[in-house]
């Protein structure tokens, strides 16, 4: 397993978030997740066997929201 925290910009309200961490849960491979609007982060548990850090980048980034940063 591993965790990465994802910098998002363009999260405007608590239901941007809910609509992140409902994208990002669909994913193969995701064990967890939680998004936070107030800090601008989605962080997530997966398996990188099943699902890439890049796959869970574009995810996010699909309604239009922007990854600035990961760690």
């Amino acid at each position: 397993m591993k965790n990465t925290t994802f910098k998002v910009e363009g999260m405007h309200c608590d239901g941007c978030a809910a609509n992140v961490k409902a994208l990002v849960e669909k994913e193969p491979g995701v064990k967890g997740v939680s998004v936070s609007f107030k800090d601008g982060e989605a962080r997530v548990l997966y398996d990188p066997e099943a699902v890439t850090e890049d796959r869970l980048a574009a995810t996010i980034q699909k309604p239009g929201y922007r990854v600035v940063e990961r760690r």
